[in-house]
């Protein structure tokens, strides 16, 4: 797939957003803008991937419909959660993210045609990502060594 000049540049603008945000998380002072500088990074990669890719309509409104459900559970979880528990919260995530990408290998696995070929690089990544998910899904929702008591 050849790319234009606009839709790279867009990527790369992203990019730098996502690496200036990470950068500024690393300052209690700057968590907050860095927050906002890698979500503004994360919505121009996710437009312009749109942009790019054209989906069909019914994925676009299933796409809104997950994010109209999923950002309010986030947002009250956020500020719910008390500042010490945080690193648990971003652990719960983490898996969730995690847990998630191994069911979306799995369902691109499932769509190659049956008795059809597949390629080593496709099969590689399936397992990698299904490993890699599970892995991060099950050791987010397993209990710690300090909550078993």
């Amino acid at each position: 797939m050849h790319l234009s000049s606009e839709i790279t540049l867009l990527y790369l603008l992203a990019a730098v957003l996502f690496i200036v945000g990470l950068h500024q998380l690393s300052s209690p002072r700057h968590a907050r803008s860095g927050n906002l500088v890698a979500a503004l990074g994360a919505l121009i990669a996710f437009v312009t991937t749109l942009l790019v890719l054209h989906p069909p309509l019914l994925n676009l409104i299933l796409m809104v419909v997950a994010i109209l459900l999923a950002a309010p559970v986030g947002a009250v979880a956020a500020r719910a959660v008390k500042m010490t528990a945080m690193p648990q919260m971003v652990a719960t995530f983490n898996g969730v993210g995690g847990g998630a990408a191994a069911l979306v290998a799995v369902v691109e696995f499932l769509r190659v045609p049956t008795g059809g070929p597949v390629s080593l690089v496709v099969s590689v990544s399936v397992v990698f990502a299904v490993v890699i998910g599970a892995v991060s899904f099950a050791g987010s929702v397993s209990p710690t060594p300090s909550s078993r008591r």
